[in-house]
């Protein structure tokens, strides 16, 4: 394919037509290298057999960069703020990753998501109340963002007046480009000091929330460091509401757009557990992993990858490869259980998986029963995509429904 080498991934144009570039992509070739101007030579994994290779094997495709260079590593570390941000589980590969998430998954089984549930139904109703009698609202700013910034920062414990903060911190640092340099250091060093101060004060006075938790918690006389604990902490902020909120955007997105798929589900909500993996795979609100580093000389897809070269699996595209599912491209309410890989594959599948699920069935039960006749209140082709390298939603969804 002639523009595979300058292939711009984040440009409008591209994320305005993105599955259909992507399927262009897996047709040509689903591993190739793209070098695009002012930015690095990165290989792209498009197709669904690829990605998973790559999600599955640590060994040739780290997240760990100083399993290439330890300078390297810690050039990208950069100031001590930003590496108080970055030492977590996700920049860690085999038994570090493995000590840093068992000591973080006892706050995410099965049982302990489930726990949470009325209060999820509670904030999104509270949320819909001042805005039902009007008809009208955006769902990303009004609805998507609120609900998902509370759950987690409830679960943590961060107090309510500091959520603003947390999502502008969060904001500027997924998103990264158009901001300068001292705006983003600014950023890194205040969110860097928020954490370390709520580190100590729950040092000193623990509470009932997760943070208090990973202050405390031991397992096989391992404690995480200062800069684990403050990684970790923001980790969970970050991926907890921004991958949340995306995801409740990007699936009333869709479902405004399959008006039969809607009324069904207003319907029969007992199909929308069903309904939310279908939601999931169809428009991934993570979509691309983090970037690997390629360990080895090594091929993938007949193309010949060398060592330390950067790499990115396209979960997105993936999930939309008919070697993953049969048409998928339809949006079907009702399909068999399809393997999609939203949450990733292997060792670094999302911790947050089952309370992501759970946000998602009860932000779109809630919506649909509190307002009858949902539709989009714009024309399809109004709706911008955030600027967000990994992850995909809608900027702003502004909807409409009956007022009786």
């Amino acid at each position: 394919m002639a523009y595979e080498r300058t292939l711009d991934l984040n440009s409008d144009a591209f994320r305005g037509e993105a599955y259909r570039h992507y399927a262009a992509l897996r047709q040509a070739s689903p591993v190739f290298l793209s070098q695009a101007e002012g930015q690095l030579p990165m290989w792209y994994v498009t197709g669904a057999r690829e990605v998973e290779e790559v999600l599955l094997d640590n060994e040739r495709f780290a997240r760990d960069p100083s399993r290439i260079d330890a300078q390297f590593a810690a050039m990208l570390g950069g100031e001590q703020s930003i590496a108080f941000l970055n030492d977590h589980m996700l920049n860690r590969d085999g038994d570090s990753h493995r000590r840093l998430r068992r000591l973080v998954n006892k706050a995410f089984t099965l049982k302990a998501v489930n726990a949470l549930r009325p209060r999820i139904e509670q904030i999104a109703e509270t949320l819909l109340e001042p805005v039902r009698s009007s008809g009208r609202m955006d769902v990303v700013s009004q609805y998507a963002f609120p609900l998902s910034i509370t759950v987690i920062a409830e679960l943590l414990g961060v107090p309510a007046q500091d959520r603003d903060d947390f999502r502008r911190w969060s904001h500027m640092i997924v998103q990264q480009v158009g901001h300068d340099l001292s705006e983003l250091q600014r950023c890194y060093n205040e969110f860097a000091g928020y954490m370390l101060a709520l580190i100590d004060q729950r040092r000193a006075q623990p509470g009932d929330d997760l943070v208090s938790a990973l202050v405390q918690v031991e397992e096989e006389g391992s404690r995480l460091s200062q800069s684990e604990l403050c990684s970790m902490i923001a980790l969970l902020i970050i991926a907890g509401h921004e991958t949340s909120a995306s995801m409740i955007g990007n699936a009333v997105h869709m479902l405004v757009q399959h008006p039969k798929a809607l009324a069904r589900l207003r319907d029969e909500p007992t199909l929308m557990p069903g309904a939310v993996e279908e939601l999931l795979r169809y428009d991934s609100a993570v979509e691309r992993a983090m970037v690997r580093f390629v360990t080895r000389d090594t091929e993938l897809a007949g193309q010949r990858l060398q060592r330390g070269q950067l790499l990115i699996a396209v979960v997105g595209s993936a999930n939309r490869d008919e070697a993953l599912c049969a048409n998928p491209d339809t949006l079907d309410i009702t399909r068999p259980a399809c393997p999609h890989m939203s949450f990733g594959k292997g060792t670094h599948y999302c911790l947050g998986a089952s309370l992501a699920r759970q946000e998602l069935e009860i932000a779109l039960n809630t919506l649909l029963r509190c307002c009858p006749g949902l539709r989009l209140a714009v024309d399809p082709g109004a709706v911008r995509w955030r600027y967000v390298p990994n992850f995909r939603g809608p900027e702003a969804l502004p909807v409409c429904w009956s007022v009786d």
